[in-house]
């Protein structure tokens, strides 16, 4: 049996979690490789990736709480700086090569690119200059992140001092991050608010935490009321397809970005993804399903679909260094402009993936673990 066979028959993680993330992965590449996509695919995306983020991050600092008290929050974040500062590492020199490669270099804001992308305030220096370097664009969402992780390990440490219930602090947490998030869309979107220029509304967490909000809550929810699986897989079914046929159509929807669209279609996207989180382990036992009934179809029906499960599992477990990595490759062929034809396309997509695996499996789980964990 082969490594991508073994990866799509464990059990240990949570197959439609890795599924998703490869999903939203996916939107990202496609999306900024082409020009002649929806526009809301890209931020679609994002709006995914911030709901999962949301979700697994409160799951694993809940664990760390409730297994080692205060010391689980400094066991978290050290977890989360050996998950995600060796390959921000080696994506920063990559970038460093490559503006020095392609570009005339200015140092002094090649320096504070480098240091706030390392640091987690990238979208803040982004709005206050555009800079001139290359390959740095993707970073904001990610700078986004650090700043939920650092807000979520703020509000953890304040409330446990008044409760150490893990549903006192997540409820705390997602109620904040709720209001927070959807305070400024009503703001933006009734006039009361009005960004200097349409991307300061997607490169801040004034609206962006919404999505992380509602991953926590899924979270919550997880505890206080644990999901029971159906024993008929059918409305599972049909309530999957059906949430990803409206979040398709509504991120299909949007034409441009502006406050109408983020407090609708932004609003409602990752409300999907948190339903689709919710109704994971559901989903997964679909998939076992599947997987039982293939495997006892010919031999080489079930290795092509079970090497192609293995490969999209992994393809979402490693979605963060391809992220990372799509945008050194994306700036290079459009500073050299080599963009905008079927086979750029083939050729950005496979060194992005290429680039990507190389980083996750020599440097992110040589760094964070010995073996795949799920965040």
């Amino acid at each position: 049996m082969t490594t991508l066979e073994t990866l799509a028959l464990d059990d240990r993680r949570s197959m439609t979690l890795d599924l998703l993330r490869g999903l939203a992965c996916g939107m990202v590449l496609v999306y900024h490789l082409n020009s002649w996509l929806p526009t809301g695919l890209g931020q679609g995306a994002m709006e995914l990736f911030f709901v999962l983020s949301g979700y697994l991050i409160a799951k694993s600092l809940a664990k760390s709480v409730e297994r080692n008290g205060g010391a689980g929050v400094k066991e978290f974040a050290m977890r989360r700086l050996r998950r995600l500062m060796p390959a921000m590492v080696g994506f920063v020199i990559g970038a460093l090569i490559l503006n020095f490669w392609l570009t005339d270099v200015d140092a002094d804001q090649l320096s504070w690119a480098s240091i706030s992308s390392l640091f987690g305030w990238y979208n803040f220096y982004w709005l206050r200059v555009e800079p001139t370097v290359i390959g740095f664009g993707g970073i904001w969402s990610l700078s986004l992140e650090e700043q939920f992780y650092v807000t979520a390990l703020v509000v953890v440490l304040v409330v446990r001092r008044f409760s150490d219930r893990s549903t006192v602090w997540l409820g705390t947490l997602a109620a904040l991050l709720f209001a927070w998030g959807l305070g400024w869309r009503i703001a933006a979107y009734t006039g009361l608010y009005q960004p200097p220029w349409v991307p300061y509304i997607a490169y801040l967490p004034l609206l962006r935490f919404w999505a992380f909000g509602l991953g926590v809550g899924v979270a919550l929810w997880d505890r206080v009321q644990p999901l029971v699986v159906p024993e008929k897989s059918t409305g599972t079914v049909v309530k999957t397809l059906v949430t990803l046929g409206l979040m398709a159509w509504l991120i299909d929807s949007v034409a441009f970005y502006d406050a109408n669209t983020f407090m609708l279609q932004w609003l409602l996207v990752p409300v999907g993804g948190a339903a689709l989180i919710r109704w994971a382990p559901a989903i997964d036992r679909v998939i076992a399903i599947i997987v039982r009934v293939m495997r006892r179809g010919p031999s080489a029906v079930r290795r092509v679909f079970l090497n192609g499960l293995g490969a999209c599992r992994v393809f979402g477990v490693a979605s963060y260094s391809i992220y990372l990595w799509h945008c050194l490759v994306l700036a290079g062929f459009r500073h050299e402009d080599m963009f905008g034809t079927t086979e750029m396309w083939w050729l950005m997509a496979g060194l992005s993936v290429l680039t990507g695996m190389l980083s996750w499996k020599y440097i992110e789980l040589r760094f964070y673990s010995s073996g795949v964990r799920t965040k």
